[in-house]
């Protein structure tokens, strides 16, 4: 059986990973995660566990992080192989020229993909039959084999192994618990990867369906199995997109969670596809605290760019009914898209300070090209792709627009804006003024606030999250050499005549 090390750079616990590896641990594999922050010394931590198989969960811009340390491990051992998954190999098969350090790479649900193919490096087999895997042909030629139809029954997984990460003593001392309940979402904005999600990381088959829940029931117990052995959880997290993927599950929720469960929660919720009734609901679960997607004040933007769906009767109703039943809320929020103006970005302040949300998170846009607005940035030589701002969404833009300075300040300043009497004005003022620590101190400190304390999370321990993740927030700016880019698109063998 393979020895498979997940290596991950955020000090966080991944459901992905945590499913990945209970897979793989119930058909006799051996796995742990190692996390940069927890270890002392992360090159020996990894290579004393003698890995078969690294796993790299990875996002783009945060995907290249891992490869000076795989150049070292492949020195050390000689027959390690390498695998990429997540957001960024699931768009873009770019990994696959780094062929010293990059073996294979998986688009989509890797559950059973990952399975086939850490057994099919243990036999020495060919990889072009294991759907959802891609691979460097001989000829160089980068192929994506065909996806296979996505888990319809979430249930049939075993449960996250939670234990590859509160083996650290920070995560598993934590008063709150991160889970999901769910994989999709309704929405499918114009910002977000989802939209090409729901198309390219199905295989078509009849009946399939991107968006799925865990039953109630599995939940519970999912749960209760993880409290049995960490029980100084206090809170719950979900992080799902929404837990009010449907309006059914979240009444069995209602009735279940409290009497099996009983731990107080928070969640993301999708405004749209809530009423009066999921809010009474959520409330005698147990939830304290919900957070939803705002993004911009201007209506013509959340639904004709953004295509997010919220009209401003949803924008100023929700807020009244979540008052009214004394949920606490905040509100997510982006600057500096290429749809908005400076004067759009203003009106998202305006509009929180009318609906008076308790926090509000505010991103800095960032262009993908796994989403259908980023696609179209490229396309059109929006974005300075010499402009290295690393892998967060919360530092910089490389947005080519001429108040880009301004842009990047608001981000830092819009709770200051949204919050202080007067605020408005002040901020249009000093958004003038150079870029500066006591900017990114104040965006951080009502950050803190409202994550901690609205949301429950807690002082100590967001402060410590914080810490153990400020690096890959704030990374300085650089320029960047640009490689000749050639496009794997037009070289590449999709598989389009096979079938799996």
């Amino acid at each position: 059986m393979a020895r498979v090390a997940f290596v991950l750079t955020t000090c966080h616990e991944f459901e992905g990973v945590k499913v990945l590896s209970s897979v793989l641990k119930k058909h006799g594999h051996v796995t742990d995660a190692f996390i940069t922050s927890e270890e002392h010394d992360y090159f020996r931590a990894v290579l004393d566990f003698r890995p078969d198989v690294i796993a790299i969960y990875a996002t783009t811009g945060q995907h290249e992080w891992p490869y000076p340390y795989i150049r070292r491990w492949k020195k050390e051992l000689a027959h390690l192989k390498v695998v990429m998954g997540g957001p960024h190999p699931s768009h873009d098969l770019e990994p696959l020229t780094h062929t010293d350090v990059i073996d294979a790479t998986i688009k989509g649900e890797a559950e059973y993909a990952l399975l086939e193919l850490v057994a099919a490096w243990e036999s020495n087999t060919t990889l072009e039959f294991i759907p959802n895997v891609a691979f460097l042909a001989p000829s160089g030629v980068p192929v994506q084999n065909p996806i296979r139809p996505v888990i319809s029954d979430l249930d049939e997984l075993p449960f996250p192994d939670v234990d590859i990460f509160y083996k650290y003593p920070f995560l598993r001392s934590k008063r709150v618990l991160q889970v999901h309940a769910s994989r999709g979402c309704q929405n499918s904005c114009t910002y977000c990867s989802v939209g090409t999600m729901k198309k390219d990381w199905v295989s078509g088959k009849k009946g399939e369906k991107f968006n799925r829940t865990k039953s109630v029931d599995y939940l519970c117990d999912e749960i209760n199995d993880v409290l049995a052995r960490y029980p100084g959880f206090r809170m719950i997290n979900f992080g799902d997109a929404a837990l009010n993927m449907y309006s059914g599950w979240l009444a069995e929720f209602a009735e279940k969670w409290p009497e099996r469960v009983g731990l107080p929660f928070a969640c993301n919720i999708n405004i749209n596809y809530l009423d009066e009734q999921d809010i009474i609901a959520l409330k005698r679960a147990g939830c304290v605290s919900v957070q939803f997607g705002l993004e911009s004040g201007s209506e013509d933007v959340r639904l004709k760019i953004y295509k997010k769906g919220y009209t401003d009767d949803v924008v100023f109703g929700i807020p009244k009914l979540l008052r009214k039943h004394k949920l606490t809320f905040r509100t997510n929020n982006i600057m500096g898209s290429p749809a908005e103006t400076l004067d759009d970005m203003f009106e998202t302040v305006r509009v929180n300070k009318k609906i008076k949300p308790d926090g509000c998170t505010v991103l800095i846009y960032r262009s993908f090209r796994s989403t259908a607005l980023g696609q179209q940035d490229f396309e059109l030589g929006r974005i300075d792709e010499g402009k290295d701002i690393g892998p967060s969404i919360q530092h910089d833009s490389a947005i080519i627009r001429d108040d880009v300075h301004e842009v990047v300040n608001l981000q830092k300043l819009f709770n200051v804006a949204v919050y202080v009497p007067g605020g408005i004005p002040l901020v249009r003022a000093l958004i003038r003024l150079p870029r500066n620590r006591l900017f990114e101190v104040t965006q951080l400190s009502f950050l803190w606030y409202q994550h901690a304390v609205v949301s429950g999370f807690g002082m100590l321990d967001d402060f410590l999250l914080g810490l153990k993740n400020v690096r890959n927030i704030f990374q300085p700016t650089r320029r960047k050499r640009l490689p000749q880019r050639v496009s794997l698109a037009d070289r590449m063998d999709t598989g389009a005549q096979a079938t799996v």
